[in-house]
């Protein structure tokens, strides 16, 4: 079962068409990976499906709804959320008080528990649902818990983005949007922060991806897009596309 749908969009800046008649899917419960060098198109497409950029034509289907060019907000709504590019983290804000701005749009709802082999659905409050997602973010960061009193401001880059990821992850989306979450970090914090984006998926999200660092996302998505001048070069597995040398030469650079 497919998530997101995307068919045919073309979204043109007046003198550039940035994506020219592009097709993707996202099956649910899925990684699946945006590649691409710069200027391919890849956070362009990202920001259409979250509202930030509008299309010209084309569908963007989500559990079968069309939601191109629909408000930002309304599209958060849905349960979409996206963990930006720069990560954009709010400065003058502690650690928690950046995670709880994600929580904003959350409402009270209800949830199916077990007591001694009997379910039973029970109401949750909107505080309840921000403690309980709060305390899945700090066992996902344990570092965000440690320092949750601190300035935002004074995080380490890694940190940070561990941060916008929370942050995204406190709205409670069905389908996270992670544009560029890799930039500019160091070996081992990219480990780290990927070894945390499978445990996510691994626990009921679906994730698509945008990312420069092609053959280290390649080993945890599950599909892939290759992006060429807006439109999709290559597509399949990732696993067949991260064994292919030619192709992740030519396309998605050295392996590292």
């Amino acid at each position: 079962m497919n998530v997101l749908e995307i068919k045919d969009l073309v979204i043109d800046y007046g003198i550039v068409k940035a994506i020219k008649s592009v097709s993707m899917k996202v099956e649910k419960g899925s990684i699946v990976a945006i590649l691409g060098a710069n200027g391919a198109g890849k956070t362009t497409l990202i920001k259409s499906i979250s509202g930030a950029v509008k299309a010209q034509s084309g569908e963007i289907l989500y559990n079968g709804k069309n939601i191109a060019n629909m408000d930002t907000y309304k599209i958060a709504k849905t349960g979409i959320l996206q963990s930006p590019e720069g990560r954009m983290i709010l400065r003058g804000l502690t650690v928690e008080e950046n995670l709880l701005v994600g929580s904003y749009g959350l409402k009270s709802s209800s949830q199916t528990i077990t007591e001694n082999g009997v379910s039973k659905i029970v109401k949750v409050s909107k505080k309840q649902r921000v403690l309980q997602l709060l305390d899945m973010v700090y066992g996902y960061f344990p570092v965000l818990k440690e320092r949750r009193k601190q300035q935002a401001s004074t995080l380490s880059g890694g940190e940070q983005q561990m941060l916008a990821i929370g942050r995204a992850l406190m709205g409670d989306p069905e389908l996270l949007l992670l544009d560029e979450p890799l930039l500019g970090l160091a070996p081992l914090i990219v480990k780290a922060i990927f070894e945390i984006v499978e445990r996510i998926k691994n626990e009921g999200k679906s994730i698509l991806i945008v990312e420069q660092n092609a053959y280290q996302t390649l080993k945890i998505a599950d599909y892939a897009y290759v992006l060429e001048l807006g439109k999709v070069k290559m597509e399949g597995k990732a696993s067949d596309l991260i064994t292919n040398d030619e192709l992740v030469n030519a396309y998605l650079g050295q392996k590292k």
